[in-house]
């Protein structure tokens, strides 16, 4: 249930807030007062996207927020989303900046819009003045049909199998090709193959060539260096070398280095540098050893350098990329020397997958047939309720073999209003009127099942008057006695018969216009009544009717 809902910034509502009670509640108001508004704010927290424009001027932010009780689904919903549901009460914010920015938020905690959606589609169900469309498409009926039959599990096995049919139809549409296509690919990926394969790519091959071939280029440079480096270092007859001179100078200590350990230590780091420039002139003179220029060995090195390059220009932009597409090229080439074979194969597998998706579609029609019978029974009733007492209903359920995104079904609703008429489709046959009682059926049978207990009504009355907007308020009276109605009318006979009784007014200070939402008194419901009966002007003769449809209505509880 809806208990409380705040709006801030909205369009032309500034600030706004009101508590809801169970049973029936009409919002009414002159037309522009804002009830769209309202209803955009409750579509706000159902997570529907908003749009930037909804934001008030000259604000930076649009907040909404409603407070309901928590049944134990959306507890579940809750728990699972490590979101606190102690109190047993769901709070949703939702915000909009100016720059479109959107947030929202379940008892404090941020949540992504179908998180949002998920709570809110267990606690409220809007029926805005679009729905009765729906009515006219045919292709929409199997969607009220498997609402009322709760078939969610059939459809979801059903398409489980259907994904996996239509994987396999891929597949077999990538293999189908003609002999000499077959052929000419076949030619193509074997020549590639092949050319990658005599190249014996290594990898990291590439740098160590780069490396030799900068020694290469360099060698001369690199053997005068080396050598000049070596000769100073350990040897050479002109000249006296670090490793001589560190080798007196160590021997030179070694005759008073047990007097003194300052001595001793001098004497242990000199001993080291000694031994550390051996090694070191040894590992140069190694290296001078293998340093030769070879004009030949870069004559090699540059034309395995350009193989790679062009390798790599042809078949990816790195040594591991090459070597990907040839194993991809091998794959493929295999797949189609084993073309036929692995035809046949998902061809079985086909064969199978599709009969497995047929007992599927068939257990699926025989779920909505069984309670196609039950709600062609339901709605005929109802329509009886809503002043259509000659009414016929038929859902009928068409299956060509086909297999369809939700099973092998086709469903179209079929109405015949008056004696001894056919039954034809809906779309043919209803007036404006008609199609919102058909439509105010059906939603009362599925408010039965869907565990949801709010459903607003956004004008379900239009095309609507009489004794039919009489039997529209009952039903919806009816409705109210288990579930919170909340109905936004123009029709006097259902604001009358309402328990609650909502006033949109649109006020100006001269400068900005702001919508307030007000709960009447009886006093007030007069008045409103009075309103709505004469279309304008309270008259005299309206209010006397208001006050007499109101004792009536509450005479009839």
């Amino acid at each position: 249930m809806l208990n409380s809902l705040s709006i801030k910034n909205v369009a032309v509502i500034d600030k706004l807030n009101v508590d809801f009670h169970r049973g029936v509640s009409v919002l009414t108001g002159e037309t522009g007062a804002g009830k769209s508004i309202i209803i955009d704010s409750i579509n706000m927290i159902l997570g529907d996207r908003a749009n930037k424009e909804l934001v008030r001027y000259g604000t930076d932010k649009a907040v909404v927020q409603a407070v309901f009780d928590a049944p134990k689904c959306v507890r579940k919903i809750l728990s699972e989303n490590d979101i606190d549901a102690d109190d047993e009460e769901v709070i949703i914010t939702r915000q909009l900046t100016a720059e479109g920015k959107s947030a929202a938020r379940v008892n404090g905690m941020a949540v992504t819009l179908n998180v949002l959606r998920e709570i809110s589609d267990r606690l409220i169900n809007i029926h805005g003045q679009h729905d009765n469309q729906a009515l006219l498409i045919p292709a929409r009926h199997i969607e009220f049909l498997d609402a009322y039959a709760e078939s969610e599990q059939y459809i979801a096995e059903y398409r489980n199998i259907l994904n996996k049919k239509r994987e396999i139809e891929k597949k077999l549409l990538s293999l189908e090709m003609d002999e000499q296509e077959k052929i000419r690919k076949m030619d193509l990926l074997e020549y590639q193959v092949n050319e990658i394969k005599k190249a014996s790519l290594v990898k990291g091959e590439e740098e160590d060539l780069k490396e030799q071939r900068e020694i290469c280029e360099n060698a001369e440079q690199i053997t005068n260096s080396v050598n000049e480096a070596y000769h100073n270092i350990y040897g050479g007859d002109d000249i006296q070398s670090a490793y001589d001179g560190i080798s007196i100078a160590v021997d030179a200590l070694s005759k008073i280095n047990a007097l003194n350990p300052q001595l001793q230590s001098m004497y242990d780091s000199l001993n080291a540098v000694m031994y550390s420039l051996e090694d070191t002139a040894h590992e140069i003179k190694n290296f001078a050893d293998t340093v030769e220029f070879d004009e030949q060995t870069l004559n090699d090195i540059e034309e395995r350098l350009d193989i790679i390059a062009k390798l790599k220009r042809k078949y990816g932009g790195s040594v591991d990329s090459v070597l990907e597409y040839m194993a991809q090229a091998e794959q493929n080439l295999n797949d189609i020397k084993l073309s036929d074979e692995i035809k046949n194969e998902l061809n079985a597998e086909l064969e199978y997958v599709t009969s497995k998706l047929k007992q599927k579609g068939e257990a699926l029609s025989k779920c909505r047939k069984s309670a196609a019978s039950m709600l062609e029974k339901s709605i005929e009733q109802a329509l009886h309720e809503l002043n259509m007492e000659k009414s016929q209903f038929k859902v009928n359920i068409e299956n060509d073999g086909s297999f369809y995104e939700n099973g092998m079904d086709a469903a179209e609703f079929l109405i015949s209003t008056n004696p001894g008429e056919p039954l034809k489709p809906l779309v043919k046959i209803a007036s404006g009127g008609e199609l919102s009682r058909v439509m105010l059926a059906i939603k009362s049978i599925l408010a039965d099942s869907d565990g949801v207990d709010t459903l607003i009504f956004d004008e379900i009355d239009t095309g609507v008057s009489g004794r039919a907007a009489m039997s529209i308020a009952k039903k919806l009276s009816a409705i109210g006695a288990n579930k919170q109605v909340i109905c936004i009318t123009h029709l006097p006979q259902l604001t009358a018969a309402a328990d609650n009784h909502y006033l949109i007014q649109k006020n100006t200070d001269g400068e900005m216009a702001a919508t307030t939402l007000s709960e009447l008194n009886n006093e007030g419901r007069e008045l409103e009544l009075a309103r709505i009966i004469d279309g304008g002007e309270v008259t005299e003769l309206a209010l006397n009717h208001a006050k007499e449809m109101l004792v009536n209505a509450q005479n009839e509880k």
